[in-house]
């Protein structure tokens, strides 16, 4: 007794050029903080640029200020470019579903 079998594989592969944004992240509790971030951030440098003094252009003499904006335009962008790195990218939807770790020793009843 002897059978035949034939096996037909179909491959189909297609290619685009959209962009593909992940819009679940916003609605996990890490998106909605880094957007909050973000338009604080945000916020802090339109009230700076705001009422920057356009007369006053030497940092040198402010050195608290120009370690203020420093710091505030890093952490601004920072958190611009990770919040868009999670948007953008397909793979951040595994890790906000992932559980999160509880200490042992916080289940435990007391006696």
């Amino acid at each position: 007794m002897s059978h035949t079998v034939t096996v037909t594989r179909t491959t189909t592969s297609t290619t685009t050029s959209a962009i593909i944004l992940n819009t679940g992240y916003l609605k996990t509790l890490p998106g909605l903080l880094k957007l909050a971030q973000v338009i604080i951030g945000a916020v802090i440098l339109f009230i700076y640029i705001y009422n920057l003094d356009n007369t006053r252009v030497n940092f040198t003499s402010h050195r608290p200020e120009a370690f203020f904006i420093c710091i505030a335009t890093s952490f601004f962008l920072g958190s611009f470019l990770l919040l868009l790195s999670c948007i953008i990218s397909i793979s951040t939807g595994s890790i906000s579903r992932t559980p999160p770790v509880v200490c042992p020793c916080l289940l435990r009843t007391p006696e």
